[in-house]
Order: C-alpha cells, then sequence, then structure tokens
C-alpha cells in the first residue's frame, strides 16, 4: 500500500493523526505528578529492552479495569461468551474501584473500562466514570451497545464525562451481525448509537468520541465500505478493523477471511500460526496492566483466566505500586524478555507483529477516507446500486 507517512506513523494501532486529534477532545489533566511517572516508566522500559534486564520505575500510565466478566451475549471466539473462561464470574464494586483509585489515580494518564464481560452490566459503572474523572483521567470503554435503551440512558453517559466509548458492530444487516454477536440484536446498537450522538447534539459535548469496532471474518470481509457508510450515517467519529483472533484451527477454518491482508494468521499446512516470529520483547509489562473485577492483577488482557495472577489487591489489602514491582511480576518480565514463546498465551499475542493486527480510520479525514475506500476495492453502496 503506497500510504502517505502520516498514515504510517501509529502509536500501537492508532495512526499518528488521530491521536494528534485526540488530545483536542479527551479531556486529561497533565499534571507534574503524571508526566513524571510516565518518564520513569518509559526510561525503565527502554533501559530494560537495551539490556535485557527488567527495570521498573513508575507505575503504568495505562491501566485495564474489568468491570464485569459477565456478558449477555455468546460470541464464539470469546471466552466470556463461549463459556471456556475458567474463573469465576462478577462484578467489581464501587467500593473497590474508588480504593484502587484512589492508589494510582493521579498517576496514571488512562483507564480502559473493558476485558472480559459487558461493562455495561455492572450498575455502578458510569459512577466508576465519574469517580475516575475527578482525577483527571482519561477513560474509555469498549461495548456491545445493548443497553443505551433511551436518550434518557445516552444523557447518562454523555454527562459521566466518559471520553470514548467504542460500539463491536461486526455486520451491515441483522443476519450477517447475529453470525459472531449470538444472541445479539442489530437494530438495537443502531438505535443506541442514534441515541448517543442525539445526546452529545442536546448537551453539545465533544465526548465520548464515538468509534465503531468491525472485527474481520469470512463472513463479513465484503462489508468493509458499508460499515463506513453506517458509520457515517449514525455520526460515528472512527472505525476500528481488527483481524479475529482464534484459539483452534477448527475455529480458523469457520471464521477467518480468505484475503491475507485481513488476517493475522497463516496456515502452515497442519496449523493456523501467527504470521510474525515473536520478539523477546513486550512493551505491555511496562505500559499497561490489567486489573480483573476481582482484583487479580494480570500482565495483560492475554491472560483470559488469570493464569498468571500477581496478586488479588482487594484479598490481599495491598498497593498496586507494590504489586507492579513484586518478585512474581519481574520474573515473568525476565522470562519475556528472554524466552517469550515459551508462555503459551503470547504465542497467540499482537504484541510485536510487523503488520498491525487493526486499522483504525478516522470517518472526519476524506483524505484517508477515500485512500482506504479505494484500497478495499468495494464499491460504495451508490455506485453497487447504479451497476445493477
Amino acid at each position: 500500500m503506497n500510504r502517505k507517512l502520516l498514515d504510517k506513523l501509529t502509536f500501537s494501532v492508532v495512526p499518528f493523526k488521530a491521536a494528534f486529534r485526540s488530545l483536542f477532545i479527551f479531556r486529561v489533566s497533565h499534571t507534574p505528578r503524571r508526566i513524571w511517572n510516565l518518564w520513569k516508566i518509559l526510561f525503565s522500559m527502554q533501559i530494560s529492552r537495551l539490556l535485557k534486564t527488567p527495570f521498573v520505575w513508575g507505575i503504568p500510565p495505562m491501566v485495564m479495569i474489568e468491570p464485569t466478566n459477565i456478558c449477555n451475549l455468546k460470541c464464539p471466539l470469546c471466552p466470556s461468551g463461549n463459556g471456556d473462561m475458567a474463573r469465576p464470574r462478577g462484578r467489581l464494586s464501587l467500593q473497590n474501584f474508588k480504593k484502587l483509585l484512589d492508589d494510582i489515580g493521579r498517576h496514571v494518564y488512562q483507564i480502559q473500562f473493558w476485558n472480559q464481560g459487558e461493562p455495561f452490566l455492572n450498575k455502578e459503572f458510569l459512577d466508576m466514570v465519574r469517580y475516575a474523572k475527578k482525577y483527571g483521567v482519561m477513560t474509555q470503554t469498549s461495548t456491545n451497545g445493548h443497553f443505551i435503551r433511551s436518550l434518557e440512558d445516552a444523557l447518562s453517559i454523555v454527562n459521566s464525562g466518559l471520553d470514548q466509548i467504542i460500539f463491536s458492530l461486526d455486520g451491515t444487516n441483522p443476519e450477517t451481525y447475529a453470525k459472531y454477536r449470538v444472541g445479539g440484536d442489530f437494530n438495537i446498537v443502531l438505535k443506541g448509537l442514534e441515541f448517543l450522538s442525539q445526546a452529545k447534539e442536546e448537551l453539545k459535548s465533544r465526548t465520548p468520541l464515538i468509534e465503531l469496532q468491525f472485527l474481520v471474518f469470512k463472513h463479513n470481509q465484503d462489508e468493509l465500505v458499508r460499515i463506513v457508510e453506517i458509520a457515517k450515517k449514525n455520526k460515528a467519529e472512527r472505525i476500528a478493523f481488527k483481524t479475529a483472533q482464534i484459539y483452534s484451527d477448527e475455529q480458523g477454518f469457520e471464521f477467518l477471511p480468505g484475503d491475507e491482508s485481513l488476517n493475522r494468521y497463516e496456515y502452515d499446512g497442519q496449523h493456523f500460526k501467527l504470521k510474525s516470529e515473536l520478539p523477546n520483547w513486550c512493551k505491555r509489562l511496562w505500559l499497561n496492566t490489567t486489573i480483573n473485577w476481582d482484583g487479580s492483577v494480570s500482565p495483560c488482557c492475554f491472560d483470559k483466566d488469570a493464569d498468571f495472577a500477581m496478586a488479588y489487591l482487594f484479598e490481599e489489602n495491598i498497593r498496586f505500586k507494590q504489586v507492579f514491582k513484586n518478585k512474581k511480576y519481574r520474573a515473568f518480565r525476565r522470562k519475556i524478555l528472554t524466552d517469550r514463546k515459551s508462555v503459551e498465551m503470547c504465542r497467540n499475542c499482537t504484541e510485536g507483529m510487523e503488520e498491525p493486527y487493526a486499522r483504525i480510520v478516522e470517518l472526519n479525514d476524506e483524505v484517508s477516507l477515500r485512500r482506504f475506500i479505494a484500497e478495499s476495492n468495494q464499491p460504495l453502496a451508490e455506485e453497487a446500486s447504479s451497476e445493477a
């Protein structure tokens, strides 16, 4: 692909241009303490990579906090939806969340309210967002979109101060959508989008930024341009096209698209495997962490069952800083720096892939949008109808 420089520059999978625009939308307090923590963790990360020995100064600027691991849908590739998850189900209490934020809130930049499960199934979720915003933290969530049933619901979301909301919408019609989002209702999701856009207009709010997430499968790979049209119609500002993650060859044959550019795996004649070799490196072990609803601290979101839990914050009544620098966490970092492929969950991880596992398209960037449409080789709806 001949893409311009600014379209090639990314922060993880977020285009540089998109990240830069977000600075003027998201409400974050850049305090000296927060900046100092960011500098310390970045410096220690680079030293660790250079010397192949884990050094940790500061705490991660981005923290994933799981409101719940319960979900209303039965998505076949999701451990929460398909029943493969072994850890107990439950919801994070507001009391435990406040205790956690009082510990880390002055240091972190971003809280991602997701992991497994549907955040809006926790009735205290928006109270958590409001509490996080008191600390000046950027807040994001990801939802299947089934719990914004009225304008009142949408107004509550906007008034909470939530900075970004990601809607999972992997189809452009009820039939395609339901092939993966089992138990979901395509029209309810669209209505929720409509309510949220209306609420933002009524309150004259730029937040939350609305992003659609489209997982690309065999059954929807021809709908890439059509979902752009739906997103624009419903006033979303961004779409993330993500390649699917599988856990078995059977799932690969059933769900993965044939187009190599839409697939993070390759088939070697016997099994599906990631296209890229695993480097002995992972920046997530410095920049991110995952705190599950029960207080278990996982190194990342790929640890679906908390098999590598570093501690249990709420049970052990300890501060997060102690956990992030404990012997177990340091030993895990050391293993990743020397022999990452020996860790099973890392062998199915996107960190370090040569090609991005996702592509984000800014709907207000006409140049990048036209380039994406041209590269997709899929006609716009009006073009398709005129050809017919």
